[in-house]
Formats: structure tokens, sequence, C-alpha cells
């Protein structure tokens, strides 16, 4: 059994020398989850490589320091994993996944970021929008790229943002409120309004406490009332209220 050990030890060995011994024929970029979201471009990872490896093609592939790399391609805002790695036949490979926005924000300085679904805070893209809930209003200011929600949810600066992320996860997350809600809106005093695709009212949602009671509560208004007396009856729906939903007609 050791023999076959030593044996593909030494296989390996020659393998990896063959492949950084030969020349760079060609560089291969693939953005995996590039259907749903176009933030990370071919040509931008393309020319972040090439500016430190000018000459990348040609030269030997065993000058190419994978791991830093991948440190340096994982350190633009939008790119969540990469892998770089080499093949025998001269191509340099580099396998990429994005950050997955969940909200837009707009803050009340008319700033605006995104949250990811890690509860990251992401710059705005320059070329690409993500069809996300947008949410807009009070005390959402302060959010800066590279901040975490969740590590700093502590931090009074930050809480109402890191509420709006637990909102906005669960809303991400279900493919019903998913689908249904278009706007968040946070206001001065700390309490959430949702505005929805369909429908001509304005949801009272309160503050983030009991938030999936909450919409058990809309479901099932939506699910069984709304069926019946249809979606534009109501101007208001209020949930802010323990075990009850109080709606105001037009």
């Amino acid at each position: 059994m050791s023999g076959v050990v030593a044996y593909l030890i030494v296989v390996l060995g020659l393998v990896s020398d063959k492949v950084n011994k030969a020349p760079c024929q060609s560089l291969h970029i693939a953005i995996v989850d590039s259907a749903e979201n176009h933030f990370v471009s071919g040509n931008d990872i393309y020319n972040l490589i090439v500016q430190d490896q000018i000459n990348l093609l040609g030269g030997k592939l065993g000058k190419v320091n994978t791991k830093e790399l991948e440190e340096k391609i994982r350190n633009t805002p939008f790119v969540k994993t990469t892998e770089v790695y080499k093949s025998s036949n001269g191509k340099l490979n580099v396998c990429i996944t994005q950050k997955e926005p969940i909200i837009r924000v707009i803050d009340e300085h008319g700033e605006g970021y995104y949250i990811d679904k890690e509860a990251n805070i992401l710059p705005l893209g320059e070329y690409y929008t993500a069809r996300v809930v947008v949410a807009n209003g009070w005390n959402l200011a302060g959010g800066a790229p590279g901040d975490n929600l969740i590590e700093l949810k502590t931090n009074a600066k930050y809480r109402r943002i890191y509420d709006l992320y637990q909102l906005g996860i669960f809303i991400y997350n279900d493919d019903f409120w998913r689908a249904q809600v278009e706007q968040i809106y946070l206001t001065q005093v700390g309490e959430f309004q949702l505005i929805p695709r369909v429908g001509a009212h304005i949801i009272e949602f309160g503050d983030i406490g009991n938030y999936q009671d909450k919409f058990n509560k809309l479901y099932a208004l939506y699910n069984q009332g709304f069926q019946d007396e249809g979606w534009n009856k109501y101007i208001k729906i209020n949930l802010a209220f323990k075990d009850q939903v109080v709606c105001t007609k037009r």
C-alpha cells in the first residue's frame, strides 16, 4: 500500500511540474451564476488579472500564484467565491460565484447600497440593477460597503438596517412574498410599511417584533378575505396590533 501511495505522489508531482512548465495558452473565466445576476463580467475579471499579469499569455503557468490571484478577485465587491486552477493543456481557469443582493436601499440622503443574503452591505452596481425589493425611509444611512450587519447588529447605528435585513431575507426566501412585496418603507419612528405589487393598499407592518406571525396573518387575509372582496376594497391594512388585522376601507 505504501508503494502505491509513493507512486501516486511521484505521478502527481510530475503532472504538477509539467503544468507549471507549460506556457499559458488561454484564460478561461466562468461566472457560475451569471443567469441570475450580472454584477461581475468576464471582461472585468480579465482586466483585473492582466493588470499584474501583463505577460500572462505565453508565459509559464508556474509563475502564476493561484492563491494570491484568488484573494485579489475575492476582494472585488460582488465576488462571493473564486477558484483559480491550472490545466495541463495550458489553460488558466477562473471559476466565480457572485454575492446575491436581496434589498436595494435608498437612504434619507438619497444614497444607495445593496444588502445581500449574508447581510453584507454592497455598493450599487455601475451598469446593472438587481430586481429586488427596494427599501427607503429613515435611519438607513451609514451603511458602508464591506460592513456585515450580523456582526454590527448591536451597534445603534446599524440597528434599523439590521431590522430591515431580517425583514428582507424573510421576504426573499419565501416565493409568495418575494413576488408580492415591491417596496419597504421605514418610518421615522422605526416602523415598517410594505407596498405590494398587487392591490392599491399600504400595509402598516409595525416594528420587526413577531414579524413571522404578522406575515402569517397577512397571508390568511390575502388567501381568504381578498378572494371574496377583491384586492382594491381597502386603502390600508394594519398588522401592528397583536392577534388582529385592522383594515381601512376606501
